[in-house]
């Protein structure tokens, strides 16, 4: 399988608006969705991207992958005006609207914060627009937006003539080239009446930019096999009905993640019960304990899988997709995929397991140095709680969201 999301920021200049918009752009890429306090934060996020390109753990819903580029398109209509200024206006307008129209927890990116919002919608859309071939020219907010003062050069060099199909995606009522793909009209009086509904042919546009952009990835083929009704009825994206009948080729990438989501979760069981015995926390280390057994209970009923896992296809995988994996944090997996082979029984007992107990010890030292909690008890007051220690999901509880979404419109009468 073809994969294409390792970005590159050859674009940039080296002006103040652009370096903060590189490091904004950084952020976007280091997901959320669980703690990494052992660092392998890259293998999910790798995993994440092979599976659903485009997406991230602060994604809500999918109409805001076509609400950005209208909102733009206002923007660059508009040459003289603070483009900034009048961006961010129209996103709370279009915040308005939507809390308006659906209320509290239904994916209103800054319902609550307004003015004070961290990240806009389309700072945590931008990405995902280009990846799936909405946004075609490259390069930060910023830079997009000085570039609707002067003729898309950049545009024109990235003709393909030879793919005309391709190029009547992006080109103006003049003939020239756009920026965007041809997008489906905003409804009328947006943003001011916008809500998450999606219409047949906005649902079919975002369907067919993924099909397009990434034929042969995991979201595309939930996308085609796919119900708007089940596509939240599986917790995992293995799990779902559409995974019996992906290709090999894909089939591969979810054994991976099913696999290695179940391995690490023992680490991040055993991260919390270390933190927790350090703690004198009884309660919590009573609980952990419980979890550490039936993770260890999992492990048994699937061992002959794990035996058979090829691990050495999935590190080459892994890399191809993405270079930038560190050789320490494939060592760190592999040798904590070892140890759970070879465990005879949870390692809840402090006297038992004592290498595991090492190795969880030495990652997060190795990582964090003085603000190792497990090794340093200034670090360890600093900053009380315990992270998340569910299965990785690599995206998917958003995912689900964007699909239901797309797909929604597009039932059969």
């Amino acid at each position: 399988m073809t994969t294409d999301f390792i970005s590159t920021f050859s674009w940039l200049d080296s002006s103040e608006s652009e370096r903060k918009a590189v490091m904004e752009l950084v952020s976007a890429l280091n997901e959320p969705g669980t703690l990494d306090e052992l660092g392998i934060g890259s293998i999910r996020d790798t995993i994440a991207d092979v599976l659903f390109p485009g997406t991230s753990t602060i994604q809500t819903r999918a109409r805001y992958f076509l609400f950005i580029p209208w909102i733009s398109q206002m923007v660059e209509a508009r040459p003289r005006a603070n483009s900034d200024q009048l961006a961010r206006q129209l996103e709370l307008q279009l915040c308005d609207a939507l809390s308006k129209a659906h209320g509290a927890g239904e994916g209103v990116i800054g319902r609550e914060a307004r003015e004070s919002l961290q990240r806009w919608p389309s700072s945590i859309y931008w990405v995902g627009l280009e990846r799936w071939g909405i946004r075609r020219e490259p390069g930060s907010i910023p830079s997009h937006q000085d570039a609707r003062r002067r003729p898309s050069t950049l545009l024109r060099a990235m003709s393909t003539p030879d793919d005309p199909v391709e190029e009547r995606r992006y080109e103006s009522a003049d003939g020239a080239p756009s920026r965007w793909a041809k997008l489906p009209p905003p409804p009328e009086g947006f943003p001011d009446n916008a809500t998450f509904n999606l219409s047949p042919e906005e649902g079919r546009f975002l369907q067919d930019s993924i099909e397009l952009k990434h034929p042969q990835t995991y979201l595309a083929h939930v996308l085609r096999e796919a119900d708007a009704n089940d596509i939240c009825d599986a917790d995992y994206p293995w799990t779902h009905a559409s995974a019996m009948a992906t290709p090999p080729a894909l089939a591969a990438w979810l054994h991976d993640a099913e696999l290695f989501s179940l391995v690490h979760q023992g680490a991040a069981h055993l991260y919390n019960l270390m933190q927790a015995e350090a703690l004198e926390d009884d309660e919590r280390c009573g609980s952990i304990s419980t979890d550490l057994a039936g993770w260890f209970a999992d492990i048994q009923d699937v061992r002959r899988n794990l035996e058979e896992w090829d691990r050495v296809a999935m590190w080459q995988r892994l890399r191809t997709a993405n270079p930038r994996l560190r050789q320490a944090t494939i060592a760190f997996a592999d040798r904590w995929y070892s140890l759970v082979i070879s465990m005879a029984q949870p390692p809840t007992d402090p006297g038992a397991n004592a290498e595991a107990r090492f190795r969880i010890r030495e990652r997060e030292l190795a990582l964090k140095g003085l603000r190792a909690r497990l090794t340093y008890p200034d670090a360890l007051k600093a900053k009380p709680g315990y992270p998340s220690s569910g299965r990785l999901t690599f995206r998917w509880p958003q995912v689900q969201r964007i699909v239901a979404d797309i797909l929604e419109p597009l039932k059969a009468p």
